[in-house]
């Protein structure tokens, strides 16, 4: 069994998010950037909710926008879960404008976990 005491850049190990496409979508008189992200748990336990922050960098490095990130359904021992979600969209903010305006290929997207809850009510973070 995997050791979760030092859980500073080990979080990661436990659980990956990955996001595998972002785009753009007007509804209503408003607009959103859409992401679609891959969960996975890496550990040999359930996880029943994770949080962190996504940060969005150019390929140097600087950062341009980060998102708070909220998971709260089940992901199995093992297993990826998909998850679609969306932030509003400001044409007159920059760091929006420049997460909209920018390809996929041309970000890094940098995961940083704070808090995994387990299913068996054991939490690390």
């Amino acid at each position: 069994m995997e050791d979760l005491s030092n859980h500073s850049n080990d979080l990661s190990k436990i659980v990956d998010v990955k996001c595998i496409r972002k785009g753009y979508k007007e509804y209503d008189y408003e607009e959103f950037i859409t992401y679609n992200f891959i969960i996975h748990n890496k550990s040999d336990k359930d996880i029943r909710a994770i949080k962190g922050l996504i940060s969005f960098t150019n390929l140097f490095g600087d950062e341009i926008n980060s998102l708070g990130f909220v998971y709260d359904e089940p992901i199995k021992s093992g297993k990826k879960n998909n998850y679609n979600a969306t932030t509003d969209y400001n044409q007159y903010i920059d760091r929006d404008r420049d997460l909209k305006n920018k390809d996929l290929k041309d970000l890094k997207v940098i995961w940083k976990p704070e808090k995994i809850i387990f299913s068996d009510g054991s939490s690390i973070g």
